[in-house]
């Protein structure tokens, strides 16, 4: 399976309430979308913003009730926010972050995707939050090659609670600012950030939502170019997004940029995963925004298709479709880009991981081992490119995730693969009798800043809570151990 693959267009599922004529008749006399009134405008999230090269925010993790379409859920939220604020921040900026647990159990944070230190009262996850303590975290934007502008996220990484406390809630976006230096183009267009999670119920069916909302309304022009950031920020659901009739170009994956946009048909996205896209209006009417069916599991039925949003398009077209989609194809990126000193460097190291559960599905393991925080598994020297073959002989998907660093993939289930940008996270296909899913990735261990232990695991988080992670230590000089 391609995370992000590229499939013939389709046209796909397309609802329209007023009819065609009729959409265009509205079209005439109107500056903007005037389709179904009663779906509700998607919301943009609340952001907190870097003033003067700090951010500063306090956070308080707490029970709470989640209200998604009327009904109501029990949550653990920050600051009582089912979609709690985005942290907007520049390469250089200093960030004061001061959580304060109020939950029944201990607690901590995770900058997700961020080549920050794993050390002190950085990006560590071995700080333990107790209930009615609280912690002050810190740490500086990097501005160097391997830190990226794009989307990022944080969330909770205490072992043995993250799932329940992604599920209620815990989560909520990063931005490092600087795309437009990338692609200058960027800089012109509107900007959405969408960021879906999910609530399981007993019947085994999800509640999904975009920005806490049920089925919003996205508007859009014919012609009109956005920029759309997504966010997969809840803790075990697979997504596989397409918009219907719409012209998806994709710019960046997990924060990594690509060369050129690309136009892809879907896209698929872990949990944890991330892509930035530009997407261009298509005809007047009503769009699915979904995520389409797919084998998730070898012993359950095909996932369900997801509505997630409808794509509104109406009003004066901003331009013709076909000029918008050629002006945008036709774009390169502007600068220097950390994937091609990794396709360059020298592989030091080769290692296996081994992805298995008992039959119970109760324990989860890594290379036959389930996780101990005093443990240290793999052994890498600072300044080492390894190479990494991850094998799932489960009959389930899951999702590989290792922390402070980034990866190149380089093939799936024996086929190369031409990636155009990095990934931290990447789905292992389903294992066959005999046969494991295996991804070979190459993961550079050079940015000095992650010397320190930190981990690797499963992003099915209820999964890593079940014992799918291992523990890795980057030293300035290290024999593995491995």
């Amino acid at each position: 399976m391609s995370i992000v693959g590229i499939a013939p267009a389709q046209t796909g599922p397309t609802r329209s309430r007023i009819g065609f004529v009729g959409a265009i008749a509205l079209c005439a006399l109107i500056s903007g979308p005037t389709l179904n009134q009663s779906r509700p405008a998607l919301k943009a999230p609340a952001f907190v913003t870097s003033q003067n090269g700090v951010l500063k925010l306090a956070l308080e993790a707490a029970p709470g009730k989640i209200t998604l379409d009327g009904k109501t859920y029990p949550g653990e939220l920050y600051n009582d926010a089912y979609i709690p604020p985005v942290l907007r921040v520049k390469p250089g900026d200093k960030v004061f972050l001061h959580l304060a647990d109020r939950l029944p159990e201990m607690t901590n944070l995770h900058l997700h995707g961020m080549n920050l230190s794993p050390n002190g009262n950085s990006d560590n996850v071995f700080i333990h939050v107790l209930p009615g303590t609280s912690f002050d975290y810190e740490f500086d934007i990097p501005v160097d090659l391997e830190q990226h502008p794009g989307l990022f996220w944080y969330h909770p990484h205490a072992h043995g609670f993250t799932n329940q406390q992604i599920i209620g809630g815990m989560s909520g976006g990063i931005i490092v600012e600087g795309a437009e230096k990338l692609f200058p183009f960027l800089q012109k267009l509107p900007e959405r950030v969408l960021l879906v999670k999910h609530i399981p119920q007993p019947d085994k069916s999800e509640v999904v939502s975009v920005n806490g909302q049920i089925d919003p309304a996205i508007s859009i022009r014919p012609g009109e170019a956005q920029f759309w950031r997504i966010g997969n920020i809840g803790a075990d659901i697979f997504l596989d997004l397409q918009i219907s009739g719409m012209a998806f170009y994709v710019v960046a994956t997990d924060g990594h940029w690509l060369s050129h946009p690309t136009k892809m048909d879907s896209v698929f996205l872990g949990p944890g995963a991330r892509v930035e896209a530009v997407v261009i209006g298509g005809a007047p009417g009503e769009h699915a925004f979904i995520s389409k069916s797919f084998r998730e599991d070898a012993e359950q039925p095909l996932t369900p298709e997801r509505w997630l949003a409808t794509v509104a398009v109406g009003g004066a077209p901003a331009e013709d479709a076909a000029a918008a989609e050629s002006r945008v194809a036709g774009e390169k990126i502007n600068g220097p880009r950390w994937i091609e000193a990794i396709r360059k460097s020298p592989i030091a190291n080769r290692r296996t991981l081994t992805f298995t559960r008992n039959e119970a599905r109760t324990q989860f393991f890594i290379n036959g081992k389930m996780f101990d925080e005093a443990r240290t598994d793999t052994v890498v020297k600072l300044g080492d490119t390894e190479e990494w073959a991850i094998l799932n002989e489960d009959d389930q998907l899951h999702n590989f995730h290792i922390h402070q660093t980034n990866f190149l993939v380089t093939e799936i289930n024996g086929v190369p693969q031409k990636a155009d940008s990095l990934r931290d996270t990447i789905t292992l296909p389903i294992g066959q009798p005999g046969k494991p899913g295996v991804v070979k990735v190459i993961i550079p261990f050079t940015d000095p800043t992650i010397v320190g232990r930190f981990v690797y695991h499963c992003h099915v988080v209820k999964h890593e809570d079940k014992g799918m992670m291992g523990t890795i230590e980057v030293r300035r000089s290290a024999i593995p151990t491995d």
